[in-house]
């Protein structure tokens, strides 16, 4: 039986079409798990659905293992005799260009602008946002989050416009599903090639290609902690002030009302803070074997292919109806009267927590009890490595558990709660769900866990990154930005002339973003709890409520 996106009487949703664009190594990764996992395939036996995959990196040293895994993918399908052309997967390599052929298309952005989008204002004081001085690196070495921005500009507005087309051709392939659809962008918080093309990819996804008419959910990964130091570094500090200039409706608004609608919010399905500590931390604890320098690069593939693979899973899970409930409770895909904004506190962390591995600790056959104190003494650690500093509070909570029917029993289910609690508001204010599947290697046990209600100054990360940025040199901090650098702006930067503002502008008469400076900086905290927004939100409208006797 077929339902409608909301179905009220029964409770049910239709089925989903799942989507998905990768930018950068890690982004790339979870096309890699789309491809790679069974559900999708599973999804297209409806004849209704679709699969729409786009790859997007610079330089080819990522992609080689995607096509082979699309070419598997297709090949499966015609097994399963479902046409091939009801699945569209792309990869794009971003060439690097000299630096006379990006210089000369920077030079053209007050054009490209203008053409985007009427209201901008054509500056003539307008300068290339990158330094004369600028080294290009090579395809495979770090690209910085501004330089990565100003690669996808010249590929999406000039010459061909690759990426202009490949999105087009993107939406075009989603609108062809006949089922309700939802869009995964992911990427790395971390990295520069990701995060730099992320926050205006997605706007030209969103906002100028899709209209806005489809769910457009990121999932951004964050730094563990044996990432290297650039990955943990200022750039991750520019790069939570920018999402969150978008993902908060306040601060959104102070963007939008200097430069205009284009720059809305565009992940109009949520953002899913992506942890992966607790993987890392389990994952590196069983093996000192080999090279350690090897030992530590095999370690972090591991972590993220478990980290995209857990993802995908749950993404797809129910034919997308699983992640379609997930996101109501965190304030998306509800219907608008049903949906308050948690503002600053609209992002929401997954994480991911590793509990037994295949053959480490513990073997098959050995007593239940020794099996249930792994998953207790793992559990232990699921508040030390969630990423959260101290004190975090929220009023819901959704913990997915894939763990074997015999080893999972009631005295596992109190300690998991008991671990939760430590999350979540007093009981008569907050809810925890838990769900119960099974992994297929019944050797595996792991939690997907939910958390909505999440500010970035609720993040550790955000701490130590805004000290390393604050200590970084001017031209590093520049090159640590992209979203509006084009118009000129250093978003993280005090304005020059709102004092109490923050967006320093670049060339020109100053400029700013009606954003205050401190809230940016996370010297004012947001509300304590998602909760007391959600009160704030509901006040006016709670007198107009009539008590019944």
């Amino acid at each position: 039986m077929s339902f409608s996106m909301y179905h009220s009487a029964s409770g049910m949703q239709s089925p989903h079409s799942i989507h998905v664009v990768g930018i950068g190594r890690t982004g790339v990764g979870f096309v890699d798990a789309m491809l790679r996992e069974g559900e999708v395939e599973d999804l297209l036996e409806d004849p209704r659905a679709r699969f729409s995959a786009l790859a997007i990196d610079i330089g080819e040293q990522d992609m080689v293992r995607a096509r082979d895994y699309a070419q598997g993918f297709l090949e499966r399908l015609e097994e399963r005799n479902i046409p091939r052309d009801r699945a569209r997967i792309r990869t794009v390599s971003l060439e690097v260009p000299s630096k006379e052929e990006l210089f000369g298309s920077l030079a053209r952005y007050p054009e490209f602008l203008k053409r985007e989008f009427l209201r901008y204002d054509w500056n003539p004081d307008y300068e290339p946002w990158l330094p004369d001085n600028i080294e290009i690196p090579k395809p495979g070495e770090h690209f910085p989050r501004a330089l990565a921005k100003a690669i996808y500009g010249k590929n999406y507005y000039d010459g061909p416009q690759l990426l202009k087309r490949e999105l087009k051709d993107f939406v075009q392939s989603v609108d062809q599903t006949r089922l309700p659809s939802m869009v995964l962008v992911c990427f790395s918080m971390g990295g520069g090639t990701g995060s730099g093309i992320a926050v205006d990819l997605a706007r030209h996804l969103s906002t100028v290609h899709f209209g806005r008419r489809v769910p457009v959910i990121g999932v951004g990964v964050m730094p563990c902690s044996a990432d290297d130091e650039k990955y943990r570094g200022a750039s991750l500090f520019a790069t939570l002030n920018e999402l969150d200039c978008m993902i908060d409706d306040d601060k959104n608004k102070g963007v939008t009302q200097v430069w205009g609608d284009l720059y809305a919010n565009p992940f109009t399905g949520g953002f899913f803070v992506a942890n992966m500590e607790h993987v890392w931390q389990r994952i590196s604890r069983y093996t000192d074997l080999g090279v350690p320098a090897v030992r530590q690069g095999l370690r972090l593939q591991v972590t993220n292919k478990f980290l995209a693979d857990s993802f995908v899973r749950f993404a797809a899970h129910d034919s997308g109806r699983t992640l379609f409930r997930a996101l109501r409770p965190c304030g998306f895909t509800g219907a608008p009267h049903e949906t308050v904004s948690s503002k600053a506190r609209n992002f929401t962390l997954y994480n991911l927590a590793k509990l037994t591995h295949p053959g480490v600790q513990v073997l098959p056959g050995e007593p239940l009890n020794k099996w249930r104190q792994i998953l207790s003494d793992w559990l232990d650690h699921t508040e030390e490595w969630s990423g959260l500093v101290e004190g975090f509070k929220t009023d819901y909570a959704e913990v997915h558990i894939h763990a074997p029917r015999y080893v999972w029993n009631e005295s596992v289910d109190r300690k998991l709660a008991d671990t939760m609690n430590k999350h979540l508001l007093d009981s008569d204010e907050a809810t925890l769900r838990t769900f119960h599947h099974e992994f297929f290697d019944h050797l595996t046990s792991y939690l997907d866990i939910l958390l909505p209600g999440l500010a970035k100054t609720d993040l550790r990360l955000f701490w130590e990154s805004r000290k390393r940025y604050a200590n970084a040199a001017r031209e590093e901090k520049l090159l640590n930005h992209s979203w509006l650098l084009d118009l000129g702006v250093l978003l993280s930067e005090r304005s020059s002339q709102m004092k109490d503002m923050a967006g320093e502008r670049l060339w020109g008469d100053d400029s700013w973003v009606a954003v205050p400076y401190d809230q940016l900086q996370g010297d004012v905290l947001p509300p304590a709890t998602r909760r007391e927004i959600l009160q704030q939100g509901i006040a006016a409208m709670a007198k107009t409520v009539v008590p019944t006797p």
